[in-house]
């Protein structure tokens, strides 16, 4: 049967447009279909893993009566070791006698400021004894494994392999505790959980979902304190700094993405997939719906988590909506976002679940916050990214776009944001003027007090991303704009405080890319060789405030003017020339 046949006593302007949108609809379910059928993912078959071994060693710890109910619980063969770390819950208890006899067979420990480290397999609980020392539960519980541990491998010492956790306070207090603990905080279907908890016996891998590049990492420099936005969004505690180096536990870190997205440099990357393998796959799947007939592509980005409920809700939403299945839905961050804009996409919205963790989402909201700036410099609307509401009403209907560009993008982090934008930007005669950013984005310019700077080249020494550097051949300072990320070092470098940052974002790409010349001056030469090695200005103001100093007179002045070789050289050439006088130094 016609679309036509199928609208019955419509108005003569009605008919026709219903049926346009009607076979838009259709066009756009057999090019959703095509696109989703043809576009396969090119994500790595055999990923890198991490492994955890478990022996299915089970402690029980909390108030005395609620880990003798779950040890009667317990699947059969499980001998749990039990640790009371605080008063009886509820002595008042029914049962409470009962679960006493059935666990007569088990001794209870007691320890107190019970402190708990670890993972599935690897878990140290240490607390205070009757004597007020500090000691290792398992070492206590397991000594055929042998102590002292100073030698053996982490792998090796006594551990507990799985951990429940029945006190009222959770001794992990994290958004996301680590793979084989369970906090109970009530009996609700305590057997079945404890069974759960109890089945992680053997040797389990897991991906190792991230990259990480020190050098391009900005938390630190030569002392001076820099980013730590990856710290602070990081919901299982999994990275850490260790002697001024972030470093991520690959046991800790169950792959939400958060701290990939936080990262400005892409020192943090996410491995599974990586961004341009990541950024392919939209490509293609924006370009084979567009072959395949569909209009207005609007990319629903969900992780593995929201795919039931984000399924369903697929279901009732127009057929131009493409799903983009990933581990987590923060893996994609703000550049992955801008990038399927400039493929194509019409709009891209982000699918975050109930229980995402609130770091997560948080730092989502932050990006979507900087995302909205940009859209609005790039003259686009700036709810043409933003997440995923399925409450919201109608949803979007998308607008008609076009492909900006026709290969994927293959640079790092910044690169490809900029790249994105800039050719959404130039397709929508963008702002000109310097955009506001959110406080934090790491996006902005630096403003130098002239008068101040010394040219020591402090700034030049933190400096992660060289968007200061040296000008080369003269004494100089150099800023480009697009490569700073504000992350601060240079600021609190500077010996003179002639360096403030300005949190901002130039639109226009010739003017972000270029190389601004913040301070150029006089090179003062060698006296002796003549090659540039400090700024004029600079060796004035030494003679200057050492002109009455004893140590700098007659040839020791003149040294000042010499370059650090030829100053070396000077100083010895007595020496050389005597070589008796050699005898008395």
């Amino acid at each position: 049967m016609s679309t036509e046949q199928t609208l019955p006593n419509l108005s003569p302007n009605l008919a026709p447009n219903l049926a346009r949108e009607a076979g838009a609809t259709e066009h756009n379910a057999r090019a959703r279909a095509y696109a989703l059928q043809h576009t396969v993912k090119t994500d790595n078959l055999i990923p890198a893993t991490v492994s955890y071994q478990s022996q299915g060693r089970l402690l029980l710890v909390g108030p005395e009566d609620r880990i003798r109910r779950a040890a009667s619980l317990l699947p059969a063969g499980v001998k749990p070791t039990l640790l009371v770390s605080e008063a009886v819950h509820d002595a008042e208890a029914a049962d409470l006698e009962t679960i006493f006899d059935a666990t007569a067979s088990l001794a209870a420990l007691t320890l107190r400021e019970p402190s708990l480290t670890g993972y599935l397999g690897q878990f140290q609980l240490t607390g205070l004894n009757g004597q007020g020392e500090r000691i290792n539960l398992a070492g206590l519980c397991f000594p055929q494994q042998g102590f002292p541990q100073q030698a053996a491998a982490v792998s090796e010492q006594p551990r507990f392999d799985l951990v429940a956790d029945l006190g009222r306070a959770p001794l992990f207090a994290l958004e996301r505790p680590p793979v084989g603990y369970l906090h109970l905080a009530d009996d609700q279907g305590l057997a079945e959980r404890l069974a759960e908890l109890c089945a992680l016996t053997g040797i389990f891998d897991k991906p190792r979902y991230f990259r990480l590049d020190p050098e391009a990492c900005a938390f630190t420099a030569r002392g001076v304190p820099g980013c730590s936005r990856c710290l602070d969004v990081c919901p299982t505690d999994a990275l850490k700094p260790i002697n001024g180096r972030i470093q991520i536990d690959p046991h800790l870190c169950q792959g939400f993405g958060s701290c990939a997205s936080a990262c400005p440099t892409g020192a943090i990357a996410y491995h599974q997939p990586d961004a341009n393998t990541s950024g392919d796959y939209l490509l293609r799947l924006l370009k084979h719906y567009r072959e395949a007939g569909g209009e207005a592509p609007q990319l629903l980005i969900a992780g593995e988590n929201e795919r039931k409920w984000v399924e369903a809700e697929l279901t009732r939403l127009p057929a131009n909506w493409l799903p983009v299945w990933v581990e987590e839905s923060a893996s994609l961050g703000i550049e992955s976002w801008f990038a399927a804009l400039a493929y194509g996409a019409s709009t891209v919205r982000i699918a975050l679940g109930d229980d995402a963790p609130a770091s997560v989402r948080a730092l989502v909201e932050r990006e979507l916050a900087s995302a909205a700036v940009l859209l609005a410099g790039a003259g686009l609307a700036t709810d043409r990214i933003a997440l995923f509401d399925a409450d919201a009403g109608e949803p979007v209907s998308g607008q008609p776009t076009v492909a900006l560009l026709d290969k994927p993008l293959k640079g790092d982090k910044r690169e490809n944001l900029f790249a994105a934008f800039d050719a959404l930007w130039q397709a929508n005669d963008g702002s000109r003027e310097p955009l506001a950013v959110p406080h934090g984005a790491p996006y902005g310019s630096v403003e130098l007090k002239e008068s101040d700077c010394t040219l020591c080249m402090g700034c030049v020494a933190v400096c992660p991303s060289r968007a200061l550097h040296a000008v080369g051949h003269a004494p100089g300072l150099n800023f480009i704009e697009q490569d700073c990320i504000q992350c601060g070092m240079c600021e609190k470098a500077c010996p003179e405080q002639a360096i403030v940052l300005v949190p901002r974002l130039q639109p226009v790409p010739e003017a972000r890319r270029a190389v601004q010349s913040l301070k150029a001056e006089e090179a003062a030469c060698c006296i002796r060789c003549s090659k540039p090695f400090a700024p004029a200005s600079m060796i004035r103001r030494i003679q200057q405030k050492l002109a009455g100093h004893s140590h700098f007179q007659n040839e020791a002045a003149q040294r000042l003017l010499m370059c650090e070789d030829c100053r070396v050289k000077d100083v010895f050439a007595a020496l050389a020339a005597d070589p008796v006088s050699q005898l008395k130094v």
